[in-house]
């Protein structure tokens, strides 16, 4: 992540009228070099920056950035939010085998579809379950299961 766009992130946190702390700082480069964390995973890593940080910080501060807009959470499959920084509409690509979360570009034919009903799209929330190319050169799919 660049310096300018981090420096953007801190604007905003401050023009929201909220305090610039450590800990928020810390969180948000963290979210910023680490696509697709949980909390437990943000809350691991801070930790060995700044061990007093309190678990409730981590989840104080995730909502504070969710509201502000700068961070968006999805659950990437699982019963609990992975946290990214809001940028260009994307889908996720998501190996159910090993996990791996592979971000592509939300093609434009999808945009054209919605256009075409009369829909104004605001953001995109995809997500395709399947298994990414490392494990399925470990582990082929049968043919009748693959899906072209």
């Amino acid at each position: 992540m660049d310096n300018l766009a981090r420096l953007d992130r801190v604007s905003l946190l401050r023009g929201s009228g909220r305090r610039i702390t450590p800990e928020r700082k810390l969180l948000l480069r963290i979210i910023e070099d680490n696509a697709h964390l949980d909390a437990e995973e943000i809350y691991r890593i801070a930790q060995k920056e700044r061990p007093q940080i309190g678990l409730a910080t981590v989840y104080r501060t995730l909502t504070l950035l969710k509201e502000l807009g700068m961070i968006r959470t999805t659950d990437l499959g699982e019963n609990h939010g992975h946290y990214e920084l809001r940028s260009d509409e994307h889908i996720h690509l998501v190996c159910s085998h090993c996990g791996r979360v592979t971000d592509i570009a939300a093609p434009n034919a999808l945009y054209k579809a919605a256009r075409q009903q009369g829909f104004s799209v605001l953001r995109t929330h995809f997500e395709m379950f399947g298994t990414c190319q490392s494990c399925t050169s470990k582990d082929p799919l049968p043919p009748e299961e693959s899906y072209g």
